[in-house]
């Protein structure tokens, strides 16, 4: 091999060895904009996480009034059928009482 066909071969072989660096930067510049972009999406994604989070609590919050308004109305049906078994006991009494009223008077009606 002659001095030509060496300088052939090494401006060749530099000429390779500059496209893979020149190539290398260019991966290294998409890898960092890629990384970037990545971290960017975390911190939305850890964003609606926090949002999501905050967003159980509340239902969870809005779980346990609904729980408790649910307790409070049954005890408040029960309270109602207790209320309606005592109006009718006490309307039976007052008829009964009505009707020993009017016995009475009907009694010293006919013994005047």
């Amino acid at each position: 091999m002659n001095t030509d066909e060496l300088t052939q071969i090494v401006t060749a072989h530099q000429s390779a060895i500059s496209r893979h660096d020149i190539e290398m930067a260019d991966i290294r510049a998409t890898l960092n904009t890629v990384g970037q972009r990545l971290d960017a999406v975390g911190e939305r994604l850890d964003a609606v996480g926090e949002r999501f989070d905050t967003a159980s609590e509340r239902l969870d919050e809005i779980d346990i009034k609904l729980d408790r308004v649910a307790d409070q109305q049954e005890a408040n049906a029960q309270q109602i059928a207790l209320n309606r078994e005592d109006i009718a006991i006490l309307t039976a009494r007052i008829m009964e009482l009505g009707n020993l009223v009017a016995d009475y008077l009907q009694g010293r009606s006919r013994n005047d």
